[in-house]
């Protein structure tokens, strides 16, 4: 099985290798690589840089195809997984709307991204009100799949900071002096949980899930905000250093829960130079009344027993090469390998009176390949090696196609 995946491997990375070289060589004239804050704003929720324009309307979005490939006897899957249509329309110079339909799992689950009016006054200070993505660490507002090189986005950035994450409300955003941008606002808050008229249970927290995205801002109970912010420093060409925070109460009111008051920190920073990327992560969440939301999950289903933990940790560490930044300097594409290795703890912390699983104190190792024919569209390789504290974990095999336009 080894020799079976290193042949895969090495007739992938040749196949994808010689196509770029025959591709960079039949006439394409030399273009500088485009920096990550490059690709980022292109790729922005704003949509104003990567849009179709038809005078004041914009036309934008992304989408991504999964194959998962369990190891052993869990079953495989064919997923396209999100397709994206944003639309945008500028009333104005000044008052511009911008949003994004999400439709998953090929059309079964149609979600709102974020819908909300942009009122700009000056580089330093704006308004944005609507619905509106949460400044928590970089991928929740540039998840667009060439945008991060594994198949699957990363797995703080599914359990412990869920991606897309979005809430209602209204703040400030700008570019200060220095190289400081930031953005600060006020927001809806999660719903800790939710039973509807059936019995149904909705819920924001799990053990095993850690921070779920169950956050619909449809007809969802508003008695609880919370406030969120973010501050990144870019000066420093090829560096990028950032943190945010969101802080609010999950209880909606539920006399039974409390406040169930979330405290969530982060940092982050990733350093460019010379075809090298190296990133990191560190999350940190804190969870009130964590023990009183477990026992109204068990009065709900007698049989519940992901019991969710009042701490969540996680950080990731990964180093990327681009091949081609040495190889083929003047071509637009791009040949990226990877390694990710991430750390992360669901239960880092229990409320009185229930237990930690140590299945949920998780580790996995990602590594694999991305190439980009231009900066707009990825092809993804990769493999995960997933273990836990209770030595048990499923390896999975990925591949994708990703693009956003």
């Amino acid at each position: 099985m080894k020799k079976k995946w290193q042949g895969f491997w090495a007739g992938l990375f040749v196949s994808l290798f010689s196509v770029s070289l025959v591709w960079a060589q039949t006439g394409h004239e030399p273009t500088i690589k485009v920096s990550e804050e490059e690709l980022q704003k292109a790729a922005s929720e704003e949509g104003l840089q990567r849009s179709g324009n038809f005078g004041p309307f914009h036309l934008f979005g992304y989408g991504e195809l999964h194959y998962n490939g369990k190891i052993g006897p869990t079953p495989n899957e064919i997923d396209f997984h999100r397709f994206v249509l944003g639309l945008g329309y500028d009333f104005n110079d000044r008052i511009k709307l911008r949003s994004e339909l999400d439709f998953e799992h090929a059309f079964k689950e149609p979600e709102l991204e974020f819908a909300y009016l942009d009122f700009l006054i000056q580089p330093s200070f704006n308004v944005r009100a609507g619905a509106i993505l949460v400044p928590m660490g970089v991928l929740n507002q540039h998840h667009e799949p060439p945008l991060f090189y594994s198949v699957e986005r990363p797995e703080i950035y599914r359990v412990i900071i869920p991606t897309s994450w979005q809430g209602a409300g209204a703040g400030f955003h700008g570019q200060l002096p220095g190289g400081l941008d930031y953005e600060l606002y006020g927001l809806s808050s999660l719903i800790a949980v939710q039973l509807d008229d059936t019995g149904a249970i909705a819920q924001s927290f799990s053990g095993s899930e850690g921070f779920h995205d169950d956050h619909s801002i449809g007809e969802a109970p508003g008695r609880d905000f919370g406030a969120a912010g973010r501050l990144e420093y870019k000066e420093i060409p090829g560096l990028r250093v950032g943190s945010s925070f969101f802080l609010g109460n999950t209880g909606q009111g539920n006399s039974a829960i409390g406040g169930g008051f979330l405290s969530m920190v982060e940092g982050d920073a990733k350093y460019s130079f010379e075809g090298i990327d190296l990133d990191g992560i560190l999350a940190f969440t804190n969870l009130t009344d964590a023990g009183n939301i477990d026992h109204v999950l068990i009065a709900a289903d007698p049989t519940f027993t992901d019991f969710v933990g009042s701490q969540m940790l996680g950080w990731y560490v990964e180093a990327a090469y681009h091949l081609f930044h040495h190889l083929l300097p003047q071509t637009e594409h791009d040949l990226v390998v990877f390694t990710r290795f991430e750390d992360f703890n669901t239960q880092s912390k229990m409320p009185a009176g229930f237990a930690a699983d140590p299945a949920n104190d998780r580790r996995t190792i990602t590594t694999g390949i991305s190439y980009l024919p231009i900066p707009q569209v990825a092809i993804k390789a990769d493999y995960m090696i997933n273990w836990s504290q209770a030595n048990a974990g499923v390896d999975q095999f990925n591949l994708g196609l990703g693009f956003y336009y």
